[in-house]
């Protein structure tokens, strides 16, 4: 038996510029429970196989970053029996579905089984709009690959495996939801040799600010929260689980010794919970002698993150932090069921920010029932971040992700009506997009509107940032000839210069010589 992964190039509107894609830890993982079942298994990552090309794909106004599918049909071995092919984001979907027909074209007798948060949320649409696709595997994938593969192995029909969804004579057929995971330290580590991970550590791209040859990583899985606006209650469900701390530095030192590794990247949906955790994690990092930078790039909450907590994280060599405060009026984070309270996550913003780590916090406008005053709370909350002396206080326009309470509601409302259409709005939401979205969801204000105060915030936050501490100017234009970045607007900017071969085969290796007086990295 052979089983090909696959996930296809990353998809954003043409022209974006903070869109940056990260290393297939999901697909990297059920390569590894594949293997465990010495299995033999080939992964194809189109954005890995060409991390500098950004291709037009035809009609639309997207674009591509990686392989195309022609590209990708080219490097699927002929023997494949069964692709897993990985579908995050709804706003890849109408691009996905369309390399999934031309693969179903090419391998007529191979299974298709598809997994991730997209076909997770609308599995009978996917199916209905889809047919070529066999199977969606629904939620954590390991422990559903694992019986798939025992099945095949025997030959035995794949319809009562628990978390599968298919349709069985144009019948919309869904097992049993699978538990959750409870023994995380129990999953194989990803197969970062099905999927070489050596492109993006060589290119020093980074899902946040970066520090080289950055390593994703989990340390955790799922999220005890409820926020309205988010997926993860259908994906993973709300309960929680923390590896344990051996098991996670055993890991580390593998990646340091194998890949040569600077820095870490914590990929969890909400890393810090348990103060007692991170404490404990710091220490062992000490203990073991690991001097890598890293950072939490996700966005986290702050309850466990008082000054000791901040202290410890720094003393562990911790450079970036990312706070998930969302909002700036108390009655917009009731709305979302955001339980958070803004006097705490300030104070513990400016612990960080005196332990030199460099600090982020997201923010998002456009909610569906927010009023204008609600907004410009949120809109004086960037700017008080910024003074703060925060990196980056970037403004998100709500995108209502399928699967999530507040998309229900606008389905429920008639305010979306789930068709190429909708997905392709998704993408015109996108923080990498300059241009005004195609649409909104809120009921008080325009498109346009909210699109102005997008752009208000970025420009007062950036210019504040740099105006208040010119010191950056200097950090930003430094890291431009390095591997190391302070925030996602230097790295996205390095990134977006790597693709210029007048500035990497010629303006870097020349400044850096004559500046800085060593090889270009």
């Amino acid at each position: 038996m052979l089983v090909t992964l696959i996930r296809f190039a990353f998809v954003s509107s043409q022209g974006s510029i903070n869109n940056e894609p990260s290393p297939p830890i999901g697909l990297a993982y059920i390569g590894g429970i594949i293997k465990s079942k010495n299995v033999e298994v080939r992964g194809i990552d189109s954005t890995g196989c060409d991390v500098n090309k950004v291709f037009k794909i035809p009609g639309t106004k997207l674009q591509g970053n990686g392989i195309d599918i022609d590209e990708i049909i080219k490097k699927i071995d002929p023997r494949t029996d069964l692709f897993g092919i990985s579908t995050m984001f709804s706003h890849e979907w109408n691009y996905n579905r369309e390399c999934i027909k031309k693969i179903r074209k090419n391998f007529p007798n191979a299974l298709i089984i598809v997994g991730g948060e997209h076909v997770t949320a609308l599995p009978e649409y996917v199916l209905r709009d889809c047919k070529e696709i066999d199977y969606i595997s629904l939620g954590e994938g390991e422990e559903t690959w694992s019986e798939i593969i025992d099945h095949l192995k025997r030959n035995d029909a794949l319809d009562n495996i628990k978390g599968l969804a298919y349709l069985k004579d144009n019948k919309y057929v869904r097992t049993e939801m699978r538990e959750r995971i409870k023994h995380i330290d129990e999953i194989p580590w990803p197969d970062w040799e099905s999927f070489p991970i050596e492109a993006y550590l060589d290119s020093a791209m980074s899902f946040g600010a970066g520090s080289g040859r950055n390593m994703p990583i989990l340390a955790s899985r799922g999220c005890p929260f409820e926020c309205t606006f988010c997926s993860n209650p259908l994906m993973y469900g709300r309960r929680y689980y923390l590896r344990q701390i051996d098991d996670l530095i055993k890991q580390i030192k593998y990646y340091i010794k194998k890949y040569k590794i600077t820095g870490l990247q914590f990929y969890d949906l909400t890393a810090i919970i348990r103060k007692d955790w991170v404490i404990d994690f710091c220490k062992a990092l000490k203990d073991n002698n690991i001097d890598l930078e890293w950072s939490l790039p996700s966005g986290t909450r702050s309850e466990a993150l008082d000054l000791e907590a901040l202290k410890a994280l720094s003393g562990a060599r911790l450079k970036y932090l990312v706070y998930a405060p969302e909002s700036g009026s108390s009655r917009t984070l009731a709305e979302i069921k955001k339980k958070i309270k803004l006097e705490k996550m300030e104070e513990s913003i400016r612990w960080a920010i005196k332990q030199n780590i460099s600090v982020r916090a997201n923010l998002i406008i456009g909610f569906p029932k927010e009023k204008r005053l609600q907004v410009y709370r949120t809109l004086y909350q960037q700017l008080k971040f910024m003074f703060m002396g925060v990196e980056e206080a970037p403004i998100f326009l709500f995108q209502p992700y399928p699967g999530t309470e507040l998309f229900h509601y606008l389905i429920d409302k008639g305010e979306i009506i789930i068709d190429d259409e909708y997905f392709d709005s998704l993408n015109t939401l996108s923080n990498g997009e300059l241009r005004p979205p195609s649409q909104t969801f809120n009921i008080y204000m325009s498109r346009y509107e909210l699109y102005i105060y997008k752009i208000i915030g970025l420009l007062l936050s950036y210019s504040i940032s740099y105006l208040t501490r010119p010191k950056r100017i200097l950090r930003t234009i430094k890291s431009l000839f390095t591997d190391r970045s302070s925030s996602v607007a230097e790295q996205r900017l390095k990134d977006n210069l790597r693709r210029s071969n007048l500035f990497t085969n010629h303006l870097k290796p020349l400044i850096t010589k004559v500046f800085f007086n060593k090889k270009s990295t």
